[in-house]
């Protein structure tokens, strides 16, 4: 009787133990889903496209996993073609090498006050004290990226000496190619100083990336 009993309790304990670790392996395989759906959501909030492809395949990667360990291959199928079609755009995006040219223009020109208007609630994020109406600017130069404007570069020219008033680039260019190549571009025009004084909390990643240093109150950076 009493053997009978052990054997049955033993049998239950298997049997709870089992269940514990199935409960610990859905939460387990719940949060490897959780986190593949929250890479592939993510990657919608992403400003550039290169970005967006970046998070999207690593989200497939993770819904992958969890597809492969729940045996839904349907799930499995779908994110593995998307996964394919992203690596192969991400390395067309990285081969491919984006040809820009900067043209000298004026603040009041058509093209560059349109551009202006176009971006105004995004440009008062980033250069809240920007007015295209101050009466020093004496440089300006609009980037291109083919035939489309994607930057915007005003500020006032001191012998080799220029304060930026306003760099600006649109969101699906803001991966700091804009700014290196037109940073890397005014020593040809003889600037050899980059000051910048505006109030730009919202820009300081880029200013770090793009080599200026702190002083005080303004950001400067030297070719």
């Amino acid at each position: 009787m009493i053997q009978n009993l052990l054997l049955i309790e033993t049998v239950l304990l298997i049997g709870n133990i089992w269940y514990i670790r199935s409960m610990d392996d859905k939460i387990i395989l719940d949060i490897i889903g959780y986190i593949g759906s929250a890479f592939v959501l993510a990657s919608f909030l992403m400003a550039t496209v290169k970005k967006l492809r970046i998070i999207n395949s690593i989200g497939s990667i993770v819904t992958i996993v969890y597809g492969v360990l729940i045996q839904a291959f349907p799930t499995v199928l779908m994110n593995a073609c998307l996964l394919i079609i992203n690596i192969y755009y991400l390395v067309k995006m990285f081969r491919y090498k984006e040809e820009f040219h900067i043209i000298e223009t004026k603040i009041d020109d058509g093209s560059a006050k349109f551009f202006l208007h176009q971006n105004k609630d995004d440009i008062s994020v980033f250069f809240p004290e920007f007015s295209d109406t101050a009466t020093d600017i004496n440089y300006t130069r609009l980037i291109y990226c083919q035939n489309k404007i994607v930057g915007l570069c005003v500020g006032r020219r001191d012998g080799d000496t220029l304060a930026i008033y306003l760099d600006y680039t649109i969101k699906e260019y803001r991966d700091y190619s804009v700014g290196k190549y037109l940073f890397a571009a005014l020593p040809n025009e003889g600037i050899n100083t980059i000051e910048l004084t505006q109030k730009t909390k919202h820009h300081y990643q880029y200013l770090v990336k793009m080599g200026f240093v702190r002083d005080c109150d303004r950001f400067i950076k030297r070719m």
